[in-house]
């Protein structure tokens, strides 16, 4: 398993996405995005992503020179039309316009139409929450099949329907960002490519049978939804409410197109409350988490995030390591676009 250090994947990632005909500004945004994804610990979100963007580049489904325009506005809404270019570029632009919009109005929503995979949630949702403000991002759609089933079903209907929340908490931001699933569908690619087995109680096979075998999610297997019914409650708003509003269609529509509609909303603290209470309760409220006894057999309670944080810190120190698959994915990727792979030592 090849390990390399932050610089030299955004680079070689952002040479890849120039020569498919990205803009070197624009290259280097979603090679960020992509790198930074993988220094966290989500591998699922990061690196793995690039064969399928340049295929979908190929195809002409992603326009690597567009950027987002804003097609509509009402007051402190906006609807940001993607044109169908990069995701995380369509995403940054988002978050920022309802960071803005909450500046001027003490609350801003964006959504986000005609626009690509955006990646990791948590990302836009920070850039609200480092300037001040609560902020919420959530997320239908998918790029291919359906891959989740309802709670009590055996067939795929919805997608894995992400959410993510930011808060200011003094020098730093907390973030909660997860799936409405049992797990995003990505992790099932990264544990295929390292063939390792899935955890249980998260994948069905095509038969609605309990599996650990992430080959058997790519032959017709599906995900459940995380806690059950309540899970399944919050997957089903996500395929309604970022997906309707953003003017897609859910996936069992004939309308449906592949896409990431995604729904933003900026909260000023200081339109409802005083920003440092605010900020002071949510780092008390921290540090007496930390405090909770830990269960039988438990380290001790993480709080969002902290796992990840970790994970960059270690990943910064030694390199970031990439699946053998993914790194011969990338080769060839290269290879196709004329860009020369560093050396591994």
């Amino acid at each position: 398993m090849p390990t390399l250090p932050y610089s030299t994947l955004t680079d070689l990632i952002r040479a890849i996405f120039q020569a498919a005909g990205a803009p070197p500004d624009i290259a280097l945004q979603v090679a960020e995005s992509l790198v930074t994804t993988n220094l966290t610990g989500h591998d699922s979100h990061g690196i793995i992503r690039v064969k399928t963007y340049v295929e979908q580049i190929k195809k002409g489904a992603l326009k690597p020179a567009a950027r987002a325009v804003v097609s509509r506005r009402f007051g402190a809404t906006a609807v940001l039309d993607g044109q169908w270019g990069f995701g995380q570029v369509t995403a940054r632009t988002g978050a920022q316009l309802a960071r803005d919009l909450a500046q001027d109005y003490g609350l801003g929503a964006v959504v986000l139409s005609n626009v690509n995979h955006i990646g990791r949630l948590g990302e836009y949702a920070e850039i609200i929450a480092q300037a001040g403000m609560v902020g919420t991002v959530m997320t239908g759609g998918t790029l291919s099949r359906p891959s989740v089933t309802p709670y009590g079903g055996a067939e795929a209907i919805f997608g894995t329907n992400p959410m993510a929340w930011a808060v200011p908490a003094g020098d730093q931001v907390l973030l909660s960002d997860f799936a409405t699933a049992a797990v995003a569908n990505g992790k099932i690619k990264v544990a295929l490519d390292k063939g390792e087995a899935f955890p249980a109680d998260m994948l069905l096979d095509k038969e609605g049978r309990p599996t650990t075998n992430p080959a058997d999610f790519y032959d017709d297997g599906m995900l459940l939804p995380f806690g059950s019914y309540k899970g399944y409650g919050l997957n089903l708003m996500m395929e309604i409410i970022p997906v309707l509003l953003s003017g897609f269609a859910p996936i069992t529509s004939p309308d449906f197109r592949p896409g990431n509609p995604t729904f933003m909303l900026a909260t000023s603290i200081e339109a409802f409350t005083d920003r440092a209470y605010f900020e002071q309760q949510v780092v008390q409220l921290k540090a007496r988490v930390k405090q909770v006894r830990p269960s039988a057999g438990s380290a001790g309670v993480l709080l969002p995030g902290e796992k990840e944080s970790r994970t960059m810190a270690e990943r910064l120190r030694d390199g970031i390591p990439l699946p053998d698959k993914t790194w011969v994915d990338l080769g060839a990727v290269a290879a196709e676009w004329g860009v020369t792979m560093p050396a591994l030592d």
